[in-house]
């Protein structure tokens, strides 16, 4: 699962190697899982969802700051109101992710995006929390890999980029529509 967290969380699901859809191309936005049942208003018009509490745009709102880099920089200071923010965003997201490794087993979930520039005061609590709520796991089963993704928030911006030079053509072809899998958007995924 690939996880862009900024103003707020979307999602990517990567199955065999390929960017897989769904349905209606809705798979893997796990932002709207509701994670407080009745919680806090969401932008979706629903109340309790994990965007509402994870999001960059959320945390930096629920705490009054200008940015969520400005809570995690507080609550590493010592400050009890940014950290509970900063704690409830993390909680809420080894929640939603907990659930999404039951119905999916991923081998890895790569965080992007703006809050994926916490680094280690995300990473390291996330992984500790989702272990934690995927315990016991079946024999032989880890808690998939938690990281941050290596290109930050360009990913989004690259994985655009990506497409849209696929859709325009490839190798030598530029101007064509691109393969009847590219225009699905079955495309393949070689790295977050």
């Amino acid at each position: 699962l690939y996880l862009p967290i900024g103003t707020g969380i979307a999602g990517a699901v990567v199955l065999s190697g390929r960017l897989y859809g769904g349905a209606a191309g809705w798979a893997g936005q796990i932002g709207h899982i509701p994670v407080h049942p009745g919680g806090a208003a969401c932008g979706c018009g629903q109340r309790g969802c994990l965007a509402a509490y994870a999001s960059g745009g959320a945390v930096a709102a629920r705490y009054g700051a200008a940015g969520a880099e400005e809570v995690v920089r507080r609550a590493s200071e010592g400050d009890p109101a940014a950290g509970r923010v900063w704690d409830t965003a993390v909680e809420t997201l080894a929640l939603a992710l907990a659930t999404y490794t039951r119905l999916l087993d991923p081998a890895a979930v790569v965080i992007g995006g703006g809050v994926s520039h916490a680094g280690d005061a995300l990473i390291v609590p996330l992984r500790a929390r989702l272990t934690a709520f995927l315990s016991p796991h079946p024999p032989g089963r880890k808690a998939p890999e938690v990281r941050a993704s290596a290109l930050g928030a360009r990913a989004g911006l690259l994985g655009a980029g990506l497409l849209g030079w696929r859709t325009a053509g490839t190798a030598g072809t530029a101007g064509t529509a691109g393969s009847a899998e590219e225009r699905r958007g079955d495309v393949h995924v070689t790295g977050a």
